[in-house]
């Protein structure tokens, strides 16, 4: 493709294309037809939804409801409270409808949507008589008693919460590993279940396994970063010498990396081991979420929480602000310390791992992705036991980095093997004799030449 040359002036077609093309990009805009339904309108959609089970449709009908109703208030056409109280309605009618459908299909998660849709609700409304004592009715279906028919906000989320609680028990591990919520018992019971002390230390517990677990390939990683970090100096030679070629570059590169035998990419090798035992560990915290209604820790109390208007979660299976605030901390001093295998993107990584960190702490925070603090918890000792090990391996000596393989592809034997060793013996040191006769065969039967070479590759040592 031809470069554009500096100066030159675009067609007059273009423009022609361009204005015309915004013109008709108007006209469709103006023309396509606009949605004149009411919040009356969309509730009966709503209510329609739920006689026939159609849980998707009505969680999506309820996010139009909310901004119809937004709108009536706007126009004055609807006071705050009784939009409020409204959209108290939609979202338990939404969530007896997820409920009874997580039933008839017998999925949890389902249930699980149900109890998320009231969860927002519960925890700025909890014991107020708007989220407690006013009742909503929802449409019959006597397949199901486990689904109240009439039934407040705060009723229905404690019904929610017990068919997941009693199914958590006996569910499986994506799909097929039993267990989950047995092993997280099992820490918690080790010290009598005190609800002060047991459920907290279970979680420092769990995190505790799984560093152990997860040790050597954490290790690994991080040794492999600082080796890699020791290339920097050179990296930033090939980069003044050939900067404006990336091609030549990339290839001078990997034949850097390929003569000290590194591989950027054995770094992440570890993490993607890590995932899925991750990933276990979270659906499993997931299956024991409500037993941690039963444990506090610290400040974490309902004493606290009443004292505070509910600022201070009464308990670990509610959401803490103080508690995510210390983990969004501990994660953010976990992402500095975390190594990067390509020194020269060291500041870009980093910075995508604050504001991944401060992202997620965010959403944690405004409710976005509700997690129980009993799941902070374990997260926060994970970060921190991550962060000790993190300091400890950066203390650690580190060998100089030595070549291994020649520009030429041959392979420079080390120094330790048996074959280096031989090598070194048979190669005279400046301006001496070879070794020992009884390291040197065929001694005096053939002359052997010898080269004035050391053996021992020529280092490059990292600038400071």
């Amino acid at each position: 493709m031809a470069k554009a040359q500096p100066g030159k002036k675009l067609p007059p077609t273009f423009w022609v294309l361009w204005l015309g093309s915004l013109v008709l990009l108007i006209v469709m805009q103006k023309n396509q037809p606009q949605d004149k339904s009411t919040y009356q309108d969309t509730f009966k959609l709503l209510q329609t939804a739920n006689v026939e089970t159609k849980d998707v449709t009505a969680a999506n009908l309820k996010s139009k409801y909310e901004g119809l109703l937004d709108k009536a208030v706007n126009e004055k056409g609807l006071s705050a409270d009784e939009a409020t109280n409204k959209k108290h309605e939609a979202a338990v009618l939404v969530a007896n409808t997820q409920f009874r459908a997580g039933l008839m299909r017998n999925d949890t998660q389902r249930i699980r949507t149900a109890y998320n849709t009231l969860w927002p609700f519960q925890k700025s409304l909890k014991d107020t008589p708007a989220w407690k004592d006013a009742k909503f009715t929802a449409a019959p279906d006597s397949r199901y008693p486990e689904v109240p028919q009439t039934s407040s906000g705060q009723e229905l989320f404690e019904k929610t919460s017990e068919v997941i609680s009693a199914r958590n028990k006996k569910e499986l591990i994506w799909g097929f590993m039993p267990g989950g919520y047995q092993a997280i018992d099992a820490l918690v019971h080790m010290t009598g279940a005190v609800p002060s002390f047991s459920y907290a230390f279970g979680a420092f517990l769990l995190a505790l396994v799984v560093r152990l677990i997860v040790f050597p390939f954490t290790q690994k990683t991080i040794m492999h970063s600082r080796m890699m970090s020791q290339l920097a100096p050179l990296t930033k030679d090939l980069k003044e010498k050939y900067g404006t070629d990336a091609q030549q570059l990339q290839l001078k590169t990997m034949e850097l990396y390929k003569e000290y035998g590194l591989n950027p990419m054995a770094g992440c090798a570890p993490a993607f081991v890590q995932m899925p035992l991750f990933l276990t560990v979270y659906q499993a915290m997931l299956l024991y979420q409500f037993e941690f209604q039963k444990g506090t820790f610290l400040w974490i109390n309902d004493a606290t929480s009443k004292a505070t208007n509910g600022f201070i979660a009464p308990n670990l299976g509610s959401q803490d602000a103080i508690l995510i605030i210390i983990y969004g901390i501990s994660m953010i001093i976990s992402q500095f310390l975390t190594p990067v295998s390509d020194p020269s993107q060291v500041k870009q990584m980093r910075l995508m791992g604050v504001g991944i960190s401060v992202m997620f702490t965010f959403f944690m925070f405004t409710g976005a992705f509700p997690v129980v603090s009993g799941f902070v918890l374990y997260w926060t000792f994970t970060n921190i036991l991550a962060t000790f090990q993190s300091l400890r391996a950066y203390r650690l000596p580190l060998p100089p980095l030595q070549k291994v393989n020649t520009i030429h592809g041959g392979t420079i034997p080390p120094n330790d093997s048996p074959f280096g060793k031989w090598l070194k013996n048979m190669t005279p040191p400046p301006g001496g004799t070879p070794g020992d006769a009884k390291n040197i065969p065929n001694k005096g039967k053939t002359d052997i030449k010898t080269s004035t070479k050391t053996g021992k590759p020529q280092q490059h040592k990292p600038k400071k």
